[in-house]
């Protein structure tokens, strides 16, 4: 579906861009995408700052309508877009559901992963704390129990909880646009983690060395 309208602020390294740019290939949307390069100081492009004054990524424009945070655009993409609720029910109970695993991944997931990512990127860290990693293994293991007795996160049907957090990742490959929306991003965030860690290696050394 071919929407000239929708507009999405979009970065390859950031996981809840991609996981918009997912819900998008689910609903068969063709997105308008801005490329926009978090990991610059001059990411913030005027055409961005000027309607969102938070100037984060990811951010939808559908004409006149703007709105920005990953799990709200998912949210207002099925509604506006989609052919039915599946991804999205309408049903209080299942919506408080996928509710429930957005705000796991907001509150716990996320924020996690950019606490052990950030400082590498740049701040020229080389590890991840051992407290950490112990944070985010049990952060994974609440994922496991999710899992354990429903096929996907917040039930027997894919939604955007799935498509958001990419603690589901390995069931979404089997999604015939997963490669597209988010393998590539994903690929790209590992190898520019790897360039920081050699960069930082390489300074530390020719630094030793002086």
């Amino acid at each position: 579906m071919i929407n000239n309208s929708l507009k999405l602020f979009f970065s390859q390294y950031s996981p809840p861009a991609r996981g918009v740019y997912l819900v998008s290939k689910a609903l068969n949307l063709d997105l308008t995408l801005v490329d926009v390069n978090i990991l610059s100081k001059a990411y913030l492009i005027p055409e961005l700052v000027s309607i969102n004054p938070q100037h984060t990524i990811p951010t939808l424009q559908d004409g006149s309508f703007v709105v920005w945070d990953s799990h709200a655009i998912a949210g207002y993409l099925v509604g506006m877009y989609g052919k039915d609720d599946m991804l999205y029910p309408k049903d209080p109970k299942k919506r408080a559901t996928i509710d429930q695993r957005l705000h796991f991944d907001t509150e716990n997931l996320f924020p996690k992963v950019v606490e052990a990512i950030y400082p590498i990127l740049f701040r020229g860290k080389t590890a991840v704390p051992s407290n950490l990693r112990e944070s985010i293994k049990r952060s994974y293991g609440f994922l496991e129990k999710f899992l354990k007795k429903k096929v996907w996160l917040a039930g027997n049907d894919l939604t955007i909880a799935d498509l958001c957090c990419v603690s589901s990742i390995k069931k979404c490959k089997q999604l015939p646009y997963y490669q597209e929306a988010n393998q590539r991003g994903l690929d790209m965030l590992g190898s520019k983690i790897q360039e920081r860690l050699v960069e930082t290696y390489v300074r530390n050394l020719t630094i030793k060395n002086d």
